[in-house]
């Protein structure tokens, strides 16, 4: 007997059940509101997510690794001096108008919410290829002598690191923008 076709956009799915989890937590999301936003039923479900609500969730870091940081890690792979679209992405996180800014960065929000190793695991992963990818970057850059970095080269990714998970945790607390900005600004003259 042939499975039953999907009769649901799986891309769609998954940055419905993004929103849910980014708005909810991993924890708070239950299985029946990621179908009800996805607009599937219970045994669709399941037979599309075997592992449920877990597998959901790797799925959806995946999902959102594929398109969110895309455009900025295309850039650093091309452009001379990478101070600005890291500028750029950090600014978003302290936009309190997005996605970001309302409910945090979905892979920091993971590793502080989330329990289960395996899930935790991902989410790290991706921090660390995007950081890394900032440090490539950069590196790049200082080899040519466009940057002249202030601080050593194996604190480059913690640096970084630092610097995302805290702004996650900052912007809770102070709500202007404009000095989360001026504080990102000041950060990223080490690297300048």
């Amino acid at each position: 007997m042939a499975g039953r076709n999907k009769i649901y956009n799986e891309e769609e799915a998954l940055d419905k059940a993004i929103k849910v989890f980014w708005e909810k937590g991993y924890d708070n999301a239950s299985s029946r509101d990621l179908q009800k936003a996805m607009g599937i039923g219970m045994g669709s479900f399941y037979l599309a997510y075997k592992g449920g609500k877990q597998e959901l969730f790797v799925k959806s870091m995946n999902r959102f690794f594929s398109v969110y940081p895309t455009y900025a890690l295309s850039m650093l792979k091309t452009v001379e001096n990478p101070i600005e679209v890291l500028r750029q992405y950090y600014y978003v996180m302290a936009d309190e108008e997005g996605l970001f800014g309302q409910f945090g960065c979905y892979f920091s929000n993971a590793i502080i919410q989330v329990g289960d190793g395996e899930l935790k695991g991902n989410a790290i992963g991706h921090i660390t290829n995007i950081v890394r990818a900032f440090s490539t970057a950069l590196l790049r850059a200082s080899k040519a002598g466009i940057i002249h970095p202030k601080i050593p080269q194996e604190l480059w990714d913690v640096y970084l690191l630092n610097l995302w998970t805290g702004l996650n945790t900052t912007k809770s607390i102070e709500k202007d923008t404009q000095k989360l900005k001026a504080f990102i600004d000041f950060s990223l003259r080490s690297f300048e």
